[in-house]
């Protein structure tokens, strides 16, 4: 093992942390359990979900129990102005493209003392947002080439360096996903269903918040307050999604956001690195599909959880 891997196994700066804190992580503790010699798949964190909207994570901030939520939606890591440090004064400002549309200037300020399930992340840089309460989402500059592994009815989503294999005894289907061109941030068809239309549209993967919607696209579809089924795959339906929609939304050709609950599937495989998503279910056992349109209507669940920005 090179001198600068010890440093960093021994926990000395030094090391160049590229790719994300979190596949820094990852990273190093592969090189350290292998001598420093050629990685296979490295080591997973896994960690329990906690409730509320996307996927919100175990975690702590200065060794106190955080609102940590995974935001593979955010190309930076963000940060609540309520949180220890976030409201200190850096001079650093960061032009940041909103999920909605267009940009904003933000302050920047620098993070330490992350702990997700008890492995510590290096130190990283968030941008502050306004929010009426502690919340960090680790967007895409933390999470870099992780593989997300989500298992809704164990309530864990592992994080690794590569995706795991996939037993035959499931199936699965690949969705089509591409990366928006100027935020790298994941996008993907989906056919959405509400009670006056159905329509094929592209929306943003996302992970830090629920599923959100263009006021007039939704209005159109008759889908204001819930979807009645979301496909991302052939077979593969989500049904009665709440939704919030939004009258700022504005980035085109995207018409809103989807969360894990409209994914149709309760096991993902999100490879960031490549751009890949996989649904996982058990085989020979597919859901019912989703209630015909003449059916009533679903109420939304009211809900007090944040959403960011």
């Amino acid at each position: 093992m090179s001198l600068d891997a010890r440093r960093r196994c021994a926990g000395e700066p030094g090391g160049r942390r590229a790719g994300g804190a979190l596949a820094a992580l990852l990273a190093l503790g592969a090189a350290c359990a292998h001598g420093g010699g050629g990685v296979g798949s490295g080591p997973t964190v896994k960690l329990a979900l906690r409730s509320g909207p996307g996927l919100p994570v175990e975690g702590t901030l200065g060794g106190t129990s955080a609102d940590v939520r995974l935001g593979i939606e955010e190309p930076r890591s963000l940060i609540s102005a309520r949180c220890p440090g976030a409201s200190a004064v850096s001079g650093v400002q960061v032009r940041l493209p909103l999920l909605q549309g267009g940009w904003e200037m933000l302050p920047e300020v620098p993070v330490s003392g992350v702990s997700l399930g008890g492995h510590a992340l290096p130190a990283f840089r968030a941008a502050v947002v306004q929010e009426p309460s502690c919340v960090l989402w680790l967007g895409l500059d933390v999470l870099g080439q992780s593989v997300l592994d989500l298992d809704l009815d164990r309530g864990t989503v592992s994080i690794s360096r590569t995706a795991p294999e996939v037993p035959a005894s499931l199936d699965q289907a690949q969705v089509e996903v591409s990366r928006a061109p100027d935020t790298d941030r994941l996008l993907a068809a989906a056919q959405l269903s509400g009670t006056a239309a159905t329509v094929l549209q592209t929306l943003i993967l996302a992970t830090g918040r629920s599923t959100e919607l263009a006021r007039f696209q939704a209005r159109l579809l008759g889908a204001e307050a819930v979807i009645r089924a979301v496909q991302l795959a052939p077979g593969w339906e989500a049904c009665d999604v709440p939704v919030r929609t939004r009258d700022d939304w504005t980035q085109a050709p995207t018409i809103g956001a989807l969360g894990p609950e409209a994914w149709g599937a309760r096991r993902v495989i999100l490879d960031l690195g490549n751009a890949r998503m996989t649904l996982v279910r058990p085989k020979g056992a597919p859901p019912p599909p989703c209630r015909q349109v003449e059916d009533v209507s679903p109420v939304a669940p009211a809900s007090n959880e944040r959403e960011p920005r």
